[in-house]
């Protein structure tokens, strides 16, 4: 089968980002790659890794969570029989529509550079994308990578509006299949030749490090030992990588071999359902089966009324109670409203009664008349 394979690995430090770009960019030695087919590689956005590390940081917004997501680094390709069945421009149609896929999910402004390796076993292409929510302008990768449901979407997705146009196809959905890390699979396919160690007879001698007059400085045993034992791990390289690979494809058949079982049980499932929902009509007739269905609808219909009066009722006696509630507290309201207005009386103070005197009457003397006349005249 001809799979679209697509890969997600999720960068959280400034130091990871610039180790995966010095791997794209070959700015470090990257022994599975053909150093004479380097050329053939393409970049877009930018050409080297400080300039792609300037984009990157430019797009990061100043307050952010230690533990954000700071790129999103993408792997796209397909199997390898298919990639290699595809001549160099169909390659780069593929390439440039899974390119525009990735611009339209992210935003262009935010897929900071893409590139196509070309020198190594299968062309796949790496794309960096700062994961900058539209709504919030925060870094939030969980809006595209979060739990299996999203990868899952993204898949079919990337399957139907990019792979199906190129003859690839979407993996098994539902897979027992676990999904692989780009370093795993980058592992898994680099090397196809057939590599062997070969140790000459001279490779025993220890090498002159040092030629003086006096004294001469060679190699000391360890250091023999440790050149002649890199030689052999890198004689053999290829032939563990495509022991790996061949590992991969077993675990694949394994994986798919659980799917299908996995499968065949949901339909033993879903027709031992069939068959318990068959057996209440068994014996009855067309028109039966009608008349049946009829009631049944007219009882859904009368249950649905039923449900929105209750409803109804509800939301009237919540009213009520609310109305009731509010005039309560109207009612209290204006009882201490009116208790404030109402004036005090004003409270009698006794008099204080100097020590030794006697009480004075506050009642007016009545003054006695005389016998005189108003002239002074008695009568």
């Amino acid at each position: 089968m001809k799979y679209a394979i697509l890969r997600t690995q999720k960068l959280k430090h400034k130091g990871s980002i610039r180790r995966s770009l010095k791997h794209s960019f070959r700015e470090q030695e990257t022994p599975n790659a053909d150093s004479s087919l380097v050329a053939e590689n393409s970049h877009h956005g930018a050409h080297s890794t400080p300039e792609a590390m300037a984009a990157i940081e430019a797009l990061l917004p100043e307050k952010r969570r230690k533990d954000a997501v700071l790129a999103v680094e993408y792997l796209i390709t397909g199997s390898p029989e298919a990639m290699h069945a595809k001549s160099r421009e169909q390659q780069d149609a593929y390439f440039d529509d899974a390119l525009k896929w990735l611009q339209e999910r992210h935003g262009k402004e935010n897929v900071v550079y893409a590139g196509v390796h070309r020198d190594e076993t299968t062309p796949h292409m790496y794309a960096y994308v700062v994961p900058l929510d539209p709504d919030s302008g925060r870094l939030n990768a969980k809006r595209w990578l979060g739990g299996s449901k999203a990868l899952n979407a993204m898949q079919t997705d990337f399957a139907e509006r990019v792979g199906q146009n190129h003859g690839l196809e979407r993996g098994i959905e539902g897979s027992k299949a676990k999904h692989q890390s780009i370093k795993r699979h980058y592992a898994a396919v680099q090397e196809t030749e057939q590599g062997r160690a070969t140790i000459m007879p001279t490779a025993m001698e220890p090498k002159v490090l040092k030629k003086g007059f006096f004294r001469t400085e060679v190699e000391s045993p360890e250091a023999v030992a440790a050149r002649i034992t890199e030689g052999v791990n890198k004689g053999f390289a290829p032939t563990i990588a495509r022991a790996a690979e061949s590992e991969q494809n077993a675990r694949r058949a394994r994986e798919m071999a659980d799917t299908a079982k996995s499968k065949q049980a949901a339909l033993e499932k879903i027709k031992h359902e069939n068959a318990l929902l068959k057996r209440p009509w068994k014996g009855l007739t067309r028109s039966d089966m009608q008349g049946l269905i009829s009631q049944a609808e007219s009882i859904r219909k009368q249950r649905d009324t039923e449900r929105q009066e209750r409803e109804k009722r509800v939301q009237q006696e919540r009213a009520e109670a609310e109305r009731r509630s509010a005039e309560e507290r109207m009612r209290k309201f204006e009882e201490q409203m009116g208790r404030r207005d109402t004036p005090k009386k004003a409270e009698k103070v006794p008099e204080r009664r100097e020590r030794g005197k006697p009480e004075q009457s506050h009642a007016k003397e009545t003054k006695r008349p005389t016998g005189r006349s108003r002239g002074g005249m008695s009568r």
